[in-house]
């Protein structure tokens, strides 16, 4: 596929103020191609691409689906500041003495290349998709500047200044370089990309970098505005991807509001066409959207890739899944079944027929690890038990993405990763708390070292109330937990601690343990949790959080980098 740098247009260095004519060769790998000419007509710099090379361009955009003319430019100097433009030359515009048209009626980049004085920087300008292909660009400017290349890139816009020169990066609709540079605008990107979801598109991606800065002020939220809608996001690695689709306006002016020092790129550019796999010859996805987990309670249903469930996957752990379906009984659909054999006590380790299960909830919310799904699909294929649709699919989305492996004897093993669900039919303040607590399972699944850090505050933790905790376990009809199970009874307190922030653990372990099933049936514990404050789960709370917070800039309630 030619994606990165197919075509690169270099050049000698030119100086915009002479009028001799200049040339450049068309690089496509395998394919030799003549120089592009250069000539000076009105003042502008001027290059005109050759048959073949306009014919590179063309199959270019047919296999990428989009382009970029990225323009390299060093400014030597300029007297007095005055707006320069750049921008594409079309076969009409030539003619067999210079240029035959007027080049204001066409979309160009401006700036005033005197704040660049004695620097760099590259632009890039989209192809328009409905628009006809260029034959050439121009530079236009009284700067004493040199192009020092030019090559076609894969169409995004925005900024990117993790390189030594800056790059500004624009819509075919054009605009202007000023500062402060830390804004863009998004707007024209529909002129350039496919925005809308269909069977055959799907929106293109925002991609936030960030820079290292000083230690202290390394994990301070960046904020942005996109469209009017505020996003908060924690710096934790090189970067974030925020998919189109998640936000309300994403084809609007956007800005970096705090600590846009922490900012070392953001640009929009079109999503994996990958995204598009479907079970075959159904409407199922099967290739997961790799996001924050922050997104995921407000994403539009009306932007979903089907109409059951929209399916995620972890950006910062690979494997982990999220399934967030129409409701409980699609949730059930895939899961139900997978709750009573894993994790409902009486039942586990057993294939529960349909009959059984009919009329039966599993949970609202759902998380599993490889190994326990390979049990579970392996049991099934080793009895040949009838699993139904869902419960298929969902199979074969855990192949496809290496959760679980399928050996060449037929058996299933565990790969990598996890299962993760929450339902639409929650609340939005129940899916947050979803989404925390059953992300809290995901990590402990695929890190070990988490796992050690919950044991050794597992162990220590005040006795009673732990054992409180088991018997809350039991006893709550909603979950009925196997608390003979000790990897199950450290992943469950590991997720209480932590599905809410701690300022809240106090009063919600409080009201638990003044509810009627602890009060009828332990209570005696539940009132040693009252008498306390919940003191043992506070400070098993806190202890927690310091670990997930040093190591991934995570805090007790959330799981997530982004918040809107």
């Amino acid at each position: 596929m030619i994606k990165n740098v197919v075509l690169s247009l270099l050049l000698g260095a030119l100086l915009m103020s002479c009028s001799r004519s200049a040339s450049f060769a068309l690089e496509v790998p395998g394919v030799p191609l003549e120089p592009v000419s250069s000539f000076v007509s009105g003042g502008m710099q001027c290059f005109s691409f050759t048959a073949a090379q306009q014919q590179a361009l063309r199959d270019y955009v047919a296999v990428q689906g989009d382009a970029a003319v990225q323009v390299t430019i060093a400014v030597r100097g300029q007297k007095r500041a005055g707006l320069s433009g750049i921008g594409f030359l079309y076969a009409e515009d030539f003619s067999a003495f210079g240029l035959a048209a007027d080049r204001a009626s066409h979309p160009q980049v401006s700036a005033d290349f005197s704040q660049f004085a004695r620097l760099s920087f590259s632009v890039a300008f989209c192809l328009g998709k409905s628009s006809p292909l260029p034959a050439g660009f121009y530079v236009k400017t009284d700067a004493r500047c040199t192009v020092l290349s030019a090559q076609v890139v894969p169409a995004r816009v925005g900024f990117d200044f993790r390189e030594e020169i800056p790059l500004f990066a624009f819509a075919p609709n054009g605009g202007t370089i000023e500062k402060p540079y830390f804004k863009t605008d998004f707007t024209g990107v529909p002129l350039a990309l496919n925005t809308t979801a269909t069977a055959q598109s799907i929106p293109p991606q925002i991609e936030v970098h960030f820079r290292r800065t000083d230690a202290e002020h390394d994990r301070a939220p960046v904020v942005l505005t996109v469209g009017g809608e505020r996003l908060t996001v924690r710096p934790d690695g090189g970067g974030v991807v925020i998919p189109c689709a998640a936000l309300k306006s994403p084809f609007s002016p956007v800005t970096v509001d705090e600590n846009e020092v922490k900012v070392a790129a953001l640009f929009v550019r079109a999503s994996d066409p990958e995204l598009l796999a479907f079970s075959a010859g159904t409407r199922f996805v099967v290739a997961p959207i790799r996001i924050d987990p922050g997104l995921i309670m407000a994403w539009p249903r009306d932007r979903w890739r089907g109409n059951d469930y929209e399916l995620f996957e972890w950006d910062r752990f690979p494997g982990v899944l999220f399934f967030d379906t129409a409701n409980y009984a699609v949730q059930d659909d895939f899961f139900r079944r997978l709750a009573y054999f894993v994790e409902k006590a009486g039942y586990r380790g057993r294939l529960m027929s349909d009959d059984f299960l009919a009329g039966k909830h599993g949970y609202n919310a759902h998380d599993y690890r490889a190994e326990s799904l390979a049990a579970f699909f392996e049991a099934a294929r080793a009895a040949r038990f009838p699993l139904n649709k869902k419960e298929r699919l969902l199979y074969e989305i855990l192949v496809r993405n290496g959760v679980l492996v399928q050996n060449p004897d037929g058996s299933v093993g565990a790969g990598s990763g996890a299962v993760i669900s929450v339902s639409q039919e929650s609340s939005p303040a129940l899916r947050r708390q979803f989404v925390a607590h059953e992300g809290w399972h995901g990590i402990f699944f695929v890190d070990d070292a988490f796992r050690n850090a919950v044991a050794s505050i597992y162990y220590t933790i005040d006795p009673q109330a732990l054992a409180y905790l088991k018997r809350y376990f039991q006893v709550t009809p909603t979950l009925g937990y196997d608390v003979q199970d000790e990897y199950l009874m450290k992943n469950e307190f590991m997720a209480y601690m932590l599905e809410r922030p701690v300022s809240a653990i106090a009063e919600y372990f409080v009201s638990k343990a003044k509810a009627y099933h602890s009060q009828t049936q332990v209570k005696s514990l539940a009132d040693y949790i009252i008498a306390t404050g919940a003191e043992g789960f506070v400070s098993a709370s806190t202890l927690l959080e310091e670990y997930v917070g040093d190591r991934w800039n995570l805090a007790a309630g959330r799981v997530w980098l982004i918040s809107r």
